[in-house]
């Protein structure tokens, strides 16, 4: 007589696909009785292993009820060959376990028995979503169905949804602490694994590990790969870009150390390399040439001059516009510039504001978009805007900020008029080369990272702006030698 589809069900459970040289699974009767998966005919082998119960479904933390934790960890960790697992200390967000997989493969759980659903309570990671591991049928006899797990996908690339791996200036030299010591490329490498694997999981360590092997090596560019997205790479090139150039430094230039001072003490030097104990201030900029403010610049020469042989810079033809960008805010400089140029833009606003040249400030053209529609404002800027050869976005044209209007333009164009000034750029350009400086240049990208050196005294400067939402004075930047 066959035994029919609900004695089945009823009878038989899955303890364990026990993966290994025989690919053995066993199901028990009761709490005692065991039948090996090869004494069950054929039939009884389909209904066991599809055996499952009723779906759970999270939908607040009440309906989480974490049992049989340390269990389903083991099980999890002796099934799942193909993933890596990470430590995960209960001082770290409470009892949970940590291993990287690719979402679009969240299936090889489903497989096995196991659901996978968001978590609706606190997460147990600042950087990573965390889910709850559902058993949905008896794993084995220790791991029940119904037993739950916390669970945080390290996956990079994974990151919480909208978030981002690492915050402003978390991987600087002050946040990694090394403000205010002096390393060698040995002791910076030690006390980064200390820090780094202290602080991210080892997926993330581990790249960033391998970033610092490769900017020791000196090589000008490195393929080393890693699997950040865009924005954290723009944060791993501007932050840890500093201890990057340290290390690229220390073996291209030949530096026996580095010196990090604190940022609030050096804003234009990030470090100095060392040789012979002659001190050499570098500046490092993310990407292909990073914009330096000019105060910085104007600050630097004051403290760091070449004084037995600096040129005065009183007569510089750049020294007014240094000025006026030194003591004005920026919405402020923008007009200021624009007006001290004479340009046909700014001649063309204070004609359609219906004023003189001289009348036009801050206050003044606040009070004439203030009384503006965003429609009317379209349509009396247009002369402008066609001046300065420029087009606006449409968020730009209908957002709440109508000063933008006008000022985005103004700063967007300065900078290139400035730079058309042959004897203004050339100016500028005798200025920058009065500091004794060394810049590097680093690009973090996820191909490779590249460096690329230069010395402030042989380069070419140009103008630059970092545009209205920075909020950033109009700013300069070396031109980097290709």
């Amino acid at each position: 007589m066959q035994t029919s589809t609900s004695t089945l069900v009823k009878k038989f459970k899955v303890v364990s696909n026990w993966p290994g040289r025989n690919a053995r699974a066993f199901f028990y009767i009761n709490s005692t009785e065991y039948i090996p998966y090869g004494k069950l005919n054929t039939m009884q082998r389909f209904r066991a292993y599809i055996t499952e119960g009723p779906k759970v479904v999270i939908k607040s933390v009440k309906d989480v009820k974490l049992q049989n934790q340390s269990a389903f960890k083991s099980y999890l960790t002796r099934t799942l060959k193909s993933v890596k697992f990470t430590s995960a200390p209960k001082s770290r967000g409470g009892y949970h376990i940590r291993f990287a997989l690719d979402p679009k493969k969240f299936n090889q759980l489903t497989k096995q028995g196991i659901d996978i659903q968001e978590y609706p309570g606190p997460s147990v990671s600042s950087k990573f979503d965390t889910y709850v591991l559902i058993a949905t049928r008896d794993l084995s006899p220790q791991v029940p169905f119904g037993s739950m797990i916390l669970y945080a996908n390290n996956f990079i690339g994974a990151g919480k949804t909208g978030g981002l791996l690492f915050n402003n200036k978390d991987l600087s030299p002050d946040n990694l602490g090394f403000a205010g010591q002096t390393h060698t490329g040995s002791s910076i490498m030690k006390k980064l694994k200390v820090v780094l694997y202290k602080n991210y999981d080892k997926a993330i360590a581990d790249q960033l590990m391998d970033m610092a092997n490769a900017a020791a090596t000196g090589r000008n560019n490195s393929g080393i790969k890693n699997t950040f997205s865009t924005k954290d790479l723009a944060k791993v090139s501007a932050d840890y870009g500093e201890i990057l150039s340290a290390l690229f430094a220390m073996k291209r230039l030949r530096f026996k150390q580095s010196f990090f001072p604190t940022a609030s003490n050096e804003p234009l030097i990030d470090f100095y390399g060392i040789r012979f104990g002659v001190r050499y201030p570098i500046s490092v900029k993310s990407g292909g040439g990073g914009k330096v403010t000019i105060q910085n610049i104007i600050n630097a020469i004051e403290n760091r001059a070449k004084k037995a042989s600096a040129a005065d810079i009183s007569k510089e033809p750049s020294l007014n516009i240094f000025k006026l960008v030194n003591t004005l805010p920026m919405k402020e400089q923008m007009i200021e510039l624009h007006k001290y140029r004479d340009t046909d833009s700014i001649k063309q606003l204070a004609k359609i504001m219906g004023t003189s040249v001289k009348n036009v400030n801050l206050k003044t053209v606040k009070a004439y978009t203030d009384s503006k529609t965003n429609a009317e404002l379209i349509t009396e800027l247009k002369p402008f805007w066609k001046t300065l050869n420029m087009k606006l976005e449409d968020k730009t044209l209908q957002g709440a900020d109508k000063l933008r209007l006008v000022i985005s333009p103004l700063g967007e164009s300065i900078w290139k008029i400035l730079n058309a000034d042959k004897e203004i750029k050339e100016s500028l350009t005798r200025v920058a080369r009065q500091v004794t400086l060394i810049q590097v240049n680093v690009d973090v990208r996820k191909s490779g990272i590249t460096f690329k050196n230069n010395y402030f005294k042989d380069a070419e400067f140009e103008f630059g702006w970092a545009g209205y939402a920075a909020g950033n004075k109009l700013g300069f930047k070396m031109k980097v030698k290709r």
